[in-house]
Formats: structure tokens, sequence, C-alpha cells
């Protein structure tokens, strides 16, 4: 029993560490450089198909609209304003007077570069879930 036990630890280990490798490596290959002149800020989806996505090239902003056929460009943003905005998000919502209702924590930390970022294996990604869910819950 003890010797089957060690086995499917081992076996898990293995696949586990492949799968790893498999994503660090993916993800080198996929993700720009640090010095890419096209980086994409930030990408909310609005429904199956459709998002809207921050996009810095250069020295400009741009906000997007992407589907499956196209991409429009929204809008373009002041990147001072874009700060600002940041500096505000990352400050604590203050609570009205009187609220009973636990609110659902926002997360405003920028997402990180890890090989794993929006994976099911990502801690982010669980914490985001967690929070989710005892959001609607309460």
């Amino acid at each position: 029993m003890l010797e089957l036990t060690l086995r499917l630890v081992f076996s898990l280990a293995v696949v586990i560490g492949l799968l790893l490798l498999i994503a660090r490596i993916s993800s080198r290959r996929f993700r720009g450089g640090s010095d890419a002149m096209v980086r994409v800020l930030h990408r909310q989806p609005i429904s199956r198909h459709n998002a809207v996505t921050v996009v810095s090239v250069g020295s400009r902003v741009l906000v997007l609209g992407t589907t499956e056929h196209e991409v429009r460009v929204l809008t373009e943003l002041d990147p001072e304003e874009l700060e600002e905005t940041a500096e505000i998000a990352a400050l604590p919502a203050a609570r009205p007077r009187g609220a009973h209702r636990a609110e659902a924590p926002v997360i405003t930390s920028a997402p990180s570069q890890g090989p794993l970022t929006g994976s099911v294996l990502s801690p982010a990604t669980w914490r985001q879930a967690l929070s989710a869910a005892t959001g609607r819950a309460s």
C-alpha cells in the first residue's frame, strides 16, 4: 500500500512539473519583450466574443473594441489621466454609513506576468473566484 501511494505521489509530481515547464516555455514564446512597442494594459470581456482592451502603442494609449471579426479604436486616452485613474483605483473605497452587507473585495493590483497568469493553476485566479463567490453569497 505504501509503495502504491509513493508511486501515485511521484507520478502526480512528474505531471505537475511537466505542466509547469510547458506553461513557462509557452509564456516565453507568446509574451512580448519588456521593450515591446505594443503592450496590452488591460482586457475586459463584455460578452463571449466581445471585449474592450486598453493598449499602449509607443507613447499613445488606445481603447479598442474587439470582436471575432474586427478591432475598432473607441478612443485615445491621455497617459497622465490613465496613471491618475490607477492611483485612485488603488485607494481603499469608503463604505457608506449604515452599510451592513459585506462588499466583495476589489482586486486592484496589476496582473502578474508569470507563466500561470490567467490559468486554473494560478493562485490569483482562485483568489478572484473566491472573492466573487463570497460577494454573491452575501
